[in-house]
């Protein structure tokens, strides 16, 4: 596989150096050249494939360090290499510090630049799938967008029901995305100051802190993480910040709901991209359901979304709608993965009476199991999940009574020969094959905990040197303060046992890695230097 590099340097002489090393290497490709942190973050954005990013450390008039402690907190995951005159030890310091992985000097040979950058680029296609596998062992968050295939379907009222009812088997976050028109706020009886819009300000360094003080506890122990009440100010949601509060949402909340409207724009493009699973809600009426399949196409077409990674919702269900699940099937050609039923009076009043957290309709046992499904429980279903209740039993039971039948005559039409053979192979084979799935499971999950604890330490460190900063002095106050703040930067996960050293200058985290791997036991720490503002 070829690694993308992109190269920030000013230098003539730097980039005709770093083309002439990769035009002799095949597993690295220079894909851009930039001359700034704003055009590095831009040329990521084009190619998020991107696996390594080279910073000379002249460049940006001599501010190389601070291009790269920039970039990196744009994009975590992508590995910095330093480019420096001199591979002094000091170099190597400063380079650890503002979180660059490696540092090559101008001039270095071949050998030493190439094994350099391919240890680099293993680190980062290491985080990224470790990142990808959904925080193996069901340890991390897990993130799901709900998108109506036009407006008035009910997307935003399954979105805050769906994260209601799987409130108390895990912790939950609902966040209206739907950024110019989005209502989740007045649906749970909340007056919001705060919102979605203050974080894209901040989004290279959205800390748990920062979600928890922008979001609201909703009663029942939901939290909500509203819209702005200015819909104008949708427009300031970058694609950057989008993908930046998604990544801490993994982190903060056991599972985040993210309501993301009807339309589409490129920071929701962006959250459709990222998340680990999309529902797609429409009614059982023809003009929904054209919506829906035109949404499909359009996310295909611009490589958001594919039709098979997104599950359609069948929403208010009733047994007199003329339209089938079989017609919806056909006109939409993808399968319906859930059926909610229409809640009738009931869930009307609710409504109306703003009670729709606290009531119990047939809607909210209908969500229930939507949340089981969504949280990797019974998995084994078939496509059509059975929770409509007793009106649509009959309808989905001869869908999975068909589904079943295809798969078993597939499998009766095999000759008897040939399934003894197979089955043999796979009975001796299958003991190693999970052997070696668990070993490679165990080594995801001990890299995965370590870069977690790696990020969360200079998340932490970052949050007290901040502190130092903004003071007008230095004294046992302060140090305290910060010490507190880097402390209470740390998620549950990696408070215990962890440590903060506070002097004037700089904050150095460490914290304890858990332990996936029997006997095996690593600790990662982060420092951060203190900026005090000039004058």
């Amino acid at each position: 596989m070829v690694t993308n590099v992109v190269l920030a340097t000013g230098s003539s002489t730097v980039r005709d150096y770093l083309a002439s090393i990769l035009a002799e290497v095949e597993a690295f490709e220079l894909g851009a050249v930039v001359p700034d942190a704003k055009a590095a973050i831009a040329a990521l954005e084009r190619a998020p494939e991107t696996g390594l990013v080279v910073v000379d450390a002249a460049a940006d008039d001599g501010h190389g360090h601070a291009l790269a402690r920039t970039v990196g907190m744009a994009a975590p995951l992508v590995g910095i290499v330093m480019l420096v005159e001199e591979a002094t030890p000091a170099a190597f310091a400063a380079a650890m510090d503002i979180g660059a992985r490696s540092v090559v000097a101008v001039g270095a040979s071949l050998d030493e630049v190439v094994a350099r950058f391919e240890a680099v680029a293993r680190w980062s296609t290491s985080a990224r799938a470790a990142i990808e596998a959904d925080f193996v062992g069901g340890r991390g968050g897990r993130v799901v967008a709900v998108a109506g295939a036009k407006g008035g379907v009910g997307a935003s009222v399954l979105s805050l029901l769906l994260g209601a009812v799987s409130v108390g088997r895990r912790s939950v976050t609902v966040v209206d995305f739907d950024l110019d028109g989005g209502d989740l706020a007045p649906y749970a009886g909340i007056h919001t100051r705060r919102s979605l819009i203050d974080l894209a300000e901040v989004s290279g360094e959205i800390t748990g802190r920062m979600l928890r003080e922008t979001s609201y506890d909703v009663p029942g122990g939901l939290r909500l993480l509203p819209a702005p009440n200015d819909p104008e100010r949708g427009e300031e949601m970058t694609p950057t910040a989008a993908r930046a509060i998604v990544s801490a949402l993994r982190f903060e909340s056991e599972l985040a709901i993210l309501d993301v409207g009807s339309s589409l724009d490129e920071a929701r493009a962006s959250v459709l991209e990222h998340v680990d699973a999309v529902l797609l809600v429409a009614t059982p009426d023809l003009p929904a359901l054209r919506a829906a399949r035109r949404t499909l196409a359009q996310w295909e077409r611009l490589a958001v979304r594919e039709p098979a990674g997104v599950d359609l919702v069948l929403n208010r269900r009733s047994r007199q709608d003329l339209v089938t699940a079989q017609l919806v099937e056909r006109v939409v050609e993808r399968p319906v993965s859930f059926v909610v039923p229409d809640g009738a009076d009931a869930f009307e009043n609710a409504m109306n009476t703003a009670t729709l957290l606290e009531s119990s309709t047939g809607v909210h046992r209908a969500l229930a199991q939507v949340g089981d499904r969504l949280a990797g429980r019974n998995t084994e279903t078939a496509a059509v999940a059975d929770v409509a209740g007793a009106d649509d039993g009959h309808e989905i039971d001869r869908l999975l009574t068909r589904a079943t039948a295809k798969r078993t005559g597939r499998r009766m039409r095999r000759p008897r020969a040939q399934a003894h053979t197979e089955s043999g192979q796979a009975a001796v084979e299958l003991p190693a094959i999970m052997a070696l799935g668990l070993l490679v499971l165990l080594l995801c999950g001990q890299a995965l905990f370590w870069a977690g604890g790696l990020v969360a330490a200079r998340s932490a460190a970052e949050d007290g040197a901040r502190v130092i900063g903004l003071a007008r002095g230095y004294d046992a106050t302060v140090e305290q303060r910060a010490r507190e703040v880097a402390l209470d930067g740390l998620h549950d996960l990696w408070r215990d046992g962890s440590q903060v050293a506070v002097t004037p200058d700089s904050v150095s985290v460490r914290v304890r890695t858990p332990t996936v791997i029997p006997g095996v036991g690593l600790e990662a720490s982060s420092s951060a230097n203190v900026y005090r503002e000039q004058g």
